[in-house]
Parts: structure tokens; C-alpha cells; sequence
């Protein structure tokens, strides 16, 4: 722009230039020719002459003379004009190098400004990332599944007692309906049995050919004691089925909390290194598959927490009471004695019964 505006003024003082030496000098010669003409002594005119051809002579004297009078007006005008003209242009030059300062301005501040935004941008990306708290709440997440691994080996006993335990019910059960089924209406049988030998004197016992009335009637009473020994059993088994369910329960909530199913094929509890194991799965799972939604608030927290700080807790008083092999034994004691008890052998109860 300033090239072709130089251009421009070159061009109009040529023209000035040009215009300058066509008309000057043509005004110059022009009116001393006249006037020399004009005013230099010559001889006296005729008087003769006409007085039009002196007034003809007049007025073109007058306009030879007046012309160059004219065309300096002009050149004056036109100088004037160009003057002007070279003015606004300056100006204008002037305004384009402004605007082209300012725009230089303007880039260097720009330039300036996206940097000032990148690192902007960077560290709200950075506070982002630490208002996130995700390596802090990360290592919270790994010390929670630490103390559920500790709680799950403080009472893994306790769950070992409670599955044996399991099992000695399940066996107790069987043996009991299959001892309802054995004895029948033996117990009834029973009962008579030992009221009739104890309403006999020794004499008649001999007539019946019983010779000793307790041996007898011990051997009867095998029916009673197993008949009671039984249902001993019987409860013992509803007191740990009672407390199994309990635990049952229990975990079950636990294991919707996330807690791994530490059964294998046929509800056998598996080894407590391989539950170990399949805990630690389980928090690289969630570790992988969980994120925080939103920001850090205390809602969120305990959304993204309730489930660990659950199985903490009740993990570690998954037993109110702990139990202990106590029962166990107990009940398995009574199911010994109660599978040991043979019952008398059938032609003596035929025979027993044939007395009656």
C-alpha cells in the first residue's frame, strides 16, 4: 500500500512539473511580445485609420494580456489540489503505518494471550487431575481392601468352624430320618414292653422265661435312649442350622457388596490362600472398572466408599458371637452315641412283643 502510494505521488508531480513548464513560459513570452508590440515607439499612425481598427487593437491586447493571467490561477488551483491531495495521502500513510503497528501489536498480544491460555489450559487440566484425588483416594481403595483381607483372615476359623459344622448337620440329618423310619411304631412297643416286665414278679418273669427283669428291660430301653439321644440331636442340629443361616445371610449381603464367593464345586470352602487370592482379583476389578463420578464431594465420596467401608465393617463383625467347635463336638458326640445304640435284634422283640 505505501509503494503504490509513493507511486501515486511521483506521478502527480511529474504532472505538476509538466504542467508547469508547458504553461509558464508560454504566459511569459506571450506577454512581452504583445506589450513590445504594443508599446514601442513607431511611427505616428494615420489619423486616417478607423477608429474600430483601434478599438479592435484594444481589446485584443486586452485578452492576450489577460490569458496568462488565467492559467497561473489554474496551475495555482491545481498546485493547491495536489497539495492537498499529498496531505491526505500522508495521512493515510500515517493511518496505515498506525494499523500496521497495531496489528503487529495485536499478533505479538495474541500470540501472547494463546500462550497465557496453554498454560492456562494446562493447569486447570492439573488442578483437575489433583481435584480428582486420584492417587489419594487410590491408595485409600487399596488400604480398604487390606483391612478386608485382614478381617477376612481374623475370622476365617470362625467360617471354617460354622462350614464343618455345616456339614455335621447335613450328615445328622440324614442319619435322624433315617432313625424315624427304623424305629416306627417301635417306641410305642417300647413302652408297653417295659410296663408289662415291671407289673411281673420274679416267679412269673421265670414262667415267661426271662431271667433277668433290667437286662431286659435295658435292652428296651435302647429304643428310648436312642429315640431321645435323637431328638437331642434333632435340636442341637436346628441351634447350628439357625446360626449357619444367619451367616449365610450375611455374607450373601456381603458377596452383593462386592465380597468373592469363597465356595467351590459342591459348597466346599476353598483354601484360604486361593480366597487371599480371589480378594485381590477382585480389587484390581474394581479397581479398573470403578471411577469417580463428578467431583470430590462428600456424596460422591461415599458413593464411590460405601461399598468398601461396608464390607470392612461387617467383614470384621460378620459374628456377633463367634462360634467356636463347642457345638461341634457336643452334637457330634450325641450322633456318635446315637448311631452306636444297636437296637435289639428282631426275634427278641417278636418274642417281647408276644408276651404282651
Amino acid at each position: 500500500m505505501e509503494k503504490e502510494l509513493d507511486s501515486l505521488i511521483q506521478l502527480k508531480q511529474a504532472s505538476l512539473e509538466t504542467c508547469t513548464a508547458n504553461v509558464i513560459p508560454t504566459a511569459t513570452t506571450a506577454v512581452p511580445s504583445t506589450l513590445a508590440t504594443s508599446l514601442a515607439p513607431t511611427a505616428p499612425l494615420a489619423t486616417t485609420l478607423p477608429a474600430a481598427t483601434t478599438s479592435t487593437s484594444a481589446t485584443s491586447l486586452t485578452t492576450v494580456a489577460a490569458q496568462p493571467g488565467d492559467e497561473a490561477r489554474k496551475l495555482v488551483k491545481a498546485m493547491e489540489y495536489m497539495s492537498i491531495q499529498t496531505i491526505e495521502i500522508n495521512k493515510l500513510k500515517e493511518k496505515i503505518t498506525s494499523l500496521e503497528n497495531d496489528n503487529r501489536l495485536n499478533q505479538i498480544m495474541h500470540k501472547e494471550e494463546v500462550q497465557k491460555s496453554t498454560r492456562l489450559t494446562e493447569r486447570m487440566k492439573s488442578l483437575e487431575k489433583e481435584l480428582t484425588l486420584k492417587e489419594p483416594l487410590g491408595q485409600v481403595k487399596e488400604q480398604l481392601w487390606a483391612n478386608i483381607i485382614d478381617s477376612v483372615n481374623d475370622i476365617w476359623p470362625s467360617i471354617q468352624v460354622s462350614f464343618e459344622q455345616s456339614d455335621l448337620v447335613k450328615e445328622a440329618t440324614e442319619a435322624i430320618q433315617r432313625f424315624k423310619v427304623e424305629l416306627g411304631d417301635i417306641l410305642e412297643e417300647a413302652t408297653r414292653i417295659i410296663h408289662f416286665l415291671n407289673s411281673k414278679n420274679k416267679y412269673e418273669l421265670q414262667e415267661l422265661d426271662i431271667a433277668d427283669r433290667t437286662s431286659t428291660i435295658l435292652e428296651v430301653k435302647k429304643v428310648l435312649t436312642k429315640r431321645n439321644l435323637m431328638m437331642n440331636l434333632e435340636d442341637k442340629c436346628q441351634t447350628m442350622q439357625l446360626d449357619i443361616y444367619k451367616f449365610m445371610v450375611k455374607f450373601d449381603v456381603l458377596r452383593q457388596k462386592g465380597l468373592p464367593n469363597p465356595l467351590v464345586i459342591n459348597d466346599k470352602l476353598m483354601p484360604q490362600e486361593d480366597y487371599n487370592r480371589r480378594i485381590r482379583e477382585a480389587e484390581e476389578d474394581h479397581a479398573s472398572n470403578s471411577s469417580m463420578k463428578g467431583m470430590p464431594t462428600r456424596k460422591v465420596l461415599y458413593q464411590t466408599f460405601e461399598n468398601l467401608f461396608y464390607l470392612q465393617h461387617e467383614v470384621k463383625h460378620l459374628f456377633v458371637n463367634r462360634p467356636t467347635f463347642a457345638k461341634y463336638t457336643e452334637a457330634d458326640e450325641i450322633y456318635r452315641k446315637m448311631v452306636n445304640i444297636k437296637l435289639p435284634d428282631v426275634d427278641i422283640w417278636e418274642k417281647l412283643n408276644d408276651l404282651l
